[in-house]
């Protein structure tokens, strides 16, 4: 009985062990990724930054830094998620962000949020045509993504700019007062990530269905407002590639920091006919995020 036991012991032990590895290999892999090598004949760059309503407190000048930054980037593709342009033409507005990306020949603005006041949502800019643009609907207030194909010489791809549910969080959400007050299951910072998480969840399978249909070889990038363990991550990284995890080697992956909060949650995934070739975060500090830039080939 007592060796039934032992053995019994063992198993569980040995289980948990390999449960604990494998936990801990996932949060290596994604913080601090393996590199691999590749042979490709064409190659593409691409960056996407979440720019924090294009700094939406600062000044024009931080505005006008920001952008020059993101083209100091060289990338043949600009994914720019969170912009907010005015149609007062005392604050900022589409043609000056036009006009400061003039480099850019190609272009797709897609606003979630448009009225008479402002436009707010997803916007790019290619060096290369961009075609077939479109909306993929689902149910949010203001967040959006957005498809188009790029024309790469004879080669064609689809490209998949993403801003999934924020939990819209604030100061007062973190306050002891207000969770003391309530229970935590009744407190406002519970229905916030509760209702957000279950928005993101779907919005994440809307994307998945679109890129399910998709003739041509995808890029999906963007802020998707959750971790490399999330459901959300997984749900959009079933067939794909994500870049950062597969194309760079010791560096820290945090693309959002706020106060004591570091985490990846903006990313760059590839069909597996795709190749990532380099992938890496810019650290330069101008919105709360940071910008993702990956070199892509085929």
């Amino acid at each position: 009985m007592k060796r039934a036991l032992r053995v019994i012991y063992g198993v569980v032990i040995s289980i948990l062990v390999l449960i604990v590895v494998w936990v801990c290999w996932s949060l290596l892999s994604h913080r601090m990724p393996w590199q691999k090598h590749w042979k490709t004949g064409h190659q593409l760059t691409v960056v996407t930054y979440n720019t924090n309503g294009m700094l939406v407190d600062k000044k024009l000048e931080d505005k006008l830094a920001m952008l020059d930054y993101v083209k100091k980037l060289d990338a043949d593709i600009v994914c720019l998620q969170e912009v907010l342009v005015y149609k007062n033409p005392n604050r900022f507005t589409l043609p000056d962000l036009r006009e400061a990306m003039r480099e850019y020949p190609y272009t797709y603005y897609d606003f979630k949020v448009y009225n008479s006041r402002r436009q707010f949502g997803n916007v790019v800019f290619s060096r290369y045509p961009l075609i077939n643009k479109q909306t993929i609907r689902y149910e949010s207030q203001s967040n959006i993504s957005s498809q188009c194909d790029v024309v790469v010489g004879q080669d064609t791809l689809r490209l998949v700019v993403n801003h999934l549910e924020s939990f819209r969080l604030n100061n007062s959400d973190f306050s002891l007062d207000s969770l003391t007050a309530n229970t935590l299951r009744e407190s406002s910072l519970n229905r916030k990530l509760t209702y957000a998480s279950r928005l993101r969840r779907q919005q994440a399978y809307s994307v998945r269905k679109a890129i399910h249909h998709s003739p041509y070889p995808v890029i999906a990038v963007g802020d998707f407002n959750a971790i490399p363990l999330s459901a959300v991550y997984w749900i959009m990284n079933m067939g794909l590639r994500d870049c950062y995890a597969e194309s760079s080697v010791g560096r820290y992956g945090s693309t959002y920091e706020r106060k004591r909060i570091h985490v990846r949650i903006d990313y760059i995934f590839t069909s597996r006919a795709l190749k990532p070739l380099a992938c890496r975060v810019g650290k330069e500090r101008y919105s709360d995020h940071y910008p993702v830039i990956a070199t892509i080939g085929w």
